[in-house]
């Protein structure tokens, strides 16, 4: 029965793959197309990067498809999601595609129609030059199907991975309270929540239009919304027991990090547990290194490059924790540890 659901799954992920590649290639062909007024993203025609790219996807899909047969996370998360909405969010997708590049040949990092307010400068730029930040109900419908499609399909298991590691080094069995930050929309939350006893849920981001997205996309349940920045965070010490956040600290000052992991030991119970999911850091597949170089340049990354060479676990511990411990798959990186 393990290896029918492992079989499943990797379909699954690999159709899904399929799918946000070739929206990726055409996506990629229409800017090019009007390459005299816009510009397309670097494209990687190295055919040893794409063949251990290829290799690492695969992995992660049969990874993936391993922690569902070993009751990590439910079957459930990996069931395709509203592909109603998938569809009507292409001919979007395809016109501000061609927004998104004219801003990067015109190197526009600040184009707002009104500039967002109540936030930190520093979020105040249209990070992957995309149409108005994080911060307007548009921006927010497009973003994770822009994800998808910049990781082709793999950008939902990667943030599962957390889970994995989560379980395999802390025993969480009891109903946890646990904290979201950074959550966007939601895209992991539904995982999170399935894949744990949970006695309470906040899901906790800094901008209002993709918090609202995030709680009609969640379903029924012990869930609280609360905007504001990570690095700010307005509960009493010791509240939770679970703090993670994904893909939210490569989009953050060095200075901001740190405030952010002080927050968190805050705010944890003692014995409470800190996860996060990020971006792979230099050196750490040195095949992946020219990627993590164009990467930030292509999609308006200002503080990716001090991310990728951050001592994340050093930090961690100088803050306060213990059982610090780290790994990383494709893509992404992720640690993990302990409040004393």
């Amino acid at each position: 029965m393990k290896k029918l659901i492992e079989s499943v799954v990797l379909a699954s992920n690999l159709s899904k793959t399929l799918i946000y590649s070739l929206e990726y290639r055409m996506l990629y062909g229409l800017s090019k197309s009007l390459s005299y007024f816009v510009e397309p993203p670097t494209r990687e025609r190295n055919p040893e990067l794409l063949r251990h790219l290829g290799e690492g996807v695969v992995a992660l899909h049969r990874q993936d498809g391993r922690n569902v047969a070993e009751g990590i996370y439910p079957f459930d998360v990996v069931k395709p999601r509203d592909f109603r909405g998938h569809l009507g969010n292409l001919p979007l997708l395809f016109t501000d595609s061609l927004k998104i590049s004219r801003r990067r040949r015109l190197n526009l990092k600040r184009d707002f129609e009104s500039e967002p307010e109540n936030v930190p400068d520093y979020l105040k730029r249209n990070y992957h030059f995309q149409t108005d930040g994080y911060f307007s109900a548009e921006s927010a419908r497009l973003y994770e199907h822009q994800v998808e499609v910049l990781f082709s399909g793999t950008a939902a298991p990667m943030r599962r991975m957390l889970i994995k590691l989560l379980k395999d080094k802390f025993t969480l069995t009891r109903p946890l309270r646990i904290l979201e930050l950074g959550a966007g929309t939601g895209a992991a939350t539904s995982d999170f929540a399935k894949s744990f006893r949970v006695l309470s849920y906040t899901v906790s981001d800094v901008s209002e239009d993709y918090l609202k997205l995030a709680r009609m996309r969640t379903p029924n349940g012990p869930f609280d919304f609360v905007q504001g920045p990570a690095e700010a965070l307005p509960f009493a010490d010791a509240s939770f027991d679970l703090v993670f956040s994904v893909f939210l600290f490569h989009e953050l000052p060095r200075s901001v990090r740190e405030e952010v992991l002080r927050e968190t030991f805050r705010v944890l119970a003692p014995g409470g547990i800190i996860g996060i999911c990020d971006s792979i850091q230099r050196d750490d597949d040195p095949k992946l290194n020219i990627v993590l170089e164009t990467f930030p340049k292509d999609y308006h990354e200002p503080f990716y490059k001090d991310y990728t060479l951050w001592d994340a676990s050093s930090a961690l511990k100088h803050t306060g924790f213990s059982e610090v411990s780290s790994n990383h798959q494709l893509l992404s990186k992720y640690w993990v540890g302990r409040k004393p």
